[in-house]
């Protein structure tokens, strides 16, 4: 049965991206469309989208929010020949502002407003279709309140046959606003409450609301789902989650296996397969002149790509870092975030010239270079709820060091040599010395070409595409349904 499909993000690339959700937003989309279903995303127009290269369909919606009428355009766009993508354009709210959140001085004050003006306006437009959907799919806090907007929708006789999923990319991330925003959603009061309402200690918590009244709940790995109903990565809703049961479930993100292929990759100096390695060593060589380190063959080259915060593990690779090089590999990283993390690095590449290069910031071809250039690849995280750079690293036959958590775990087997199964090295505490265990493992296993050939060949034979995912996504539909 092909579906009618809105799907409702804050970041879609390529027009918005922050991080991770905006390649979901672009690649979930386009993967349910080749399935045949009929599949339309929603998104703000922010003001780094011009609107030159938008369809205007001279379509307008207005809303309700805090006693005040609001009205927003409508433009239009694609993903590809199958995906259309619909724009909410509201100047003061989203198209005066150049990013999705806030800038060099923080979050925008006025973010509640934003989003709860956009979770209510994609309920408008739903209503306003010829043809109603029949999935509504929320990601995020920014989209939390939709899907009870829809159920009040419901019990009025409107939209009756659309059912709602929610999916929680990071659970870390909820949408707390002052219990004042309240009034500027129009619910009734009946849910200004803990339970059963959109209070959550005492602040308006958006993530909370697509958890309680969406139809089902989704994270992006099992392994996430698992650990999310768990005071330590619950962040104070795993009651909520657990509750939902059978409702609840994690779906493992894919990869574009378009953008990502090491045979076809125009950012990469050669391409190269599984069945012929050898471009491997010209990219080798590009990243290590890039970042102006010693070209030793014998010694590893372990990439990152990241951000750099504590949820990654960049506490735990400063507190091993002595230790760490005392092993014989050189490191390159590329990221941004917390300045004590660009510090260190900026410290340690001072002090180890010619091993350890970094460079603050974030660059697409660079970090294409990275997974293609690098021997091993470190994601020693905290916490990770799908994680892409991985399943990127897999692909391009640089064997991943991972901790055993989200969805690290569910795609990085570790290596055993006795049976020649594994496509990477694991270690299950988030601590120094398990991470050193791991990495001189690694290191060890990089001198033995048999068997890193056969690692590699493992991680790049494996199906990382959004395929399996759309499948799994078009099954959980026809349940609701």
């Amino acid at each position: 049965m092909t579906l009618n499909i809105l799907f409702v993000s804050s970041e879609i690339t390529p027009f918005a991206k922050t991080g991770g959700l905006g390649d979901v937003g672009s690649a979930l989309p386009r993967a349910l469309s080749s399935l045949g279903h009929k599949v339309t995303a929603v998104l703000p127009r922010y003001g780094s989208i011009p609107k030159k290269a938008l369809e205007n369909t001279h379509r307008q919606i207005t809303v309700a929010l805090g006693g005040e009428s609001i009205t927003a355009g409508i433009f239009k766009g694609a993903l590809d020949d199958k995906t259309d993508v619909l724009f909410i354009d509201q100047p003061e709210l989203f198209g005066n502002r150049p990013n999705p959140y806030g800038d060099d001085k923080g979050d925008y004050p006025d973010n509640d407003r934003r989003f709860i003006f956009f979770n209510r306006a994609v309920i408008e437009l739903a209503k306003s279709l010829s043809n109603a959907p029949d999935i509504l799919h929320c990601n995020d806090w920014q989209c939390g309140l939709a899907p009870l907007y829809l159920k009040l929708e419901r019990e009025r006789g409107n939209l009756q046959k659309t059912a709602s999923v929610f999916t929680i990319h990071n659970l870390a991330y909820q949408g707390h606003f002052p219990k004042k925003s309240f009034r500027l959603t129009g619910l009734p009061k009946s849910f200004l409450k803990m339970n059963g309402g959109v209070l959550h200690h005492g602040k308006l918590a958006a993530l909370k609301s697509g958890i309680l009244f969406a139809g089902a709940v989704t994270t992006v790995s099992p392994t996430y789902a698992r650990e999310t109903i768990l005071p330590e990565l619950g962040f104070g809703l795993e009651g909520f989650l657990e509750k939902r049961g059978g409702s609840f479930c994690g779906i493992l993100n894919g990869i574009d296996t378009d953008e990502w292929n090491p045979e076809k990759d125009p950012l990469i100096p050669q391409n190269y397969s599984a069945k012929n390695l050898a471009g491997k060593a010209a990219c080798r060589k590009e990243l290590l002149k890039r970042f102006e380190l010693e070209d030793n063959l014998a010694r590893p080259v372990i990439g990152m790509v990241s951000r750099l915060i504590e949820q990654k593990g960049f506490d735990i690779i400063e507190a091993a870092a002595d230790d760490l090089l005392k092993l014989d590999f050189s490191l390159v990283v590329l990221g941004a975030g917390q300045k004590e993390y660009e510090t260190f690095l900026r410290k340690l590449a001072k002090e180890h010239p010619g091993r350890v290069g970094a460079e603050i910031g974030y660059d697409n071809a660079l970090s294409h270079l990275v997974e293609a250039g690098a021997d091993i690849f470190l994601m020693p995280s905290r916490f990770e709820p799908c994680g892409l750079n991985q399943m990127y690293s897999l692909r391009y036959g640089t064997p991943p060091i991972v901790r055993a958590t989200g969805g690290l775990n569910d795609t990085v087997t570790d290596w055993n040599p006795a049976t020649g199964e594994g496509n990477g090295f694991v270690f299950e505490k988030p601590s120094p010395d398990e991470m050193l265990e791991a990495v001189d493992r690694a290191v060890a296993t990089f001198g033995k070409q048999d068997e890193w050939r056969k690692i590699i060949r493992n991680g790049m034979n494996a199906d990382l595409s959004w395929q399996a995912s759309a499948r799994e996504y078009t099954a959980l539909y026809h349940s609701l349904l």
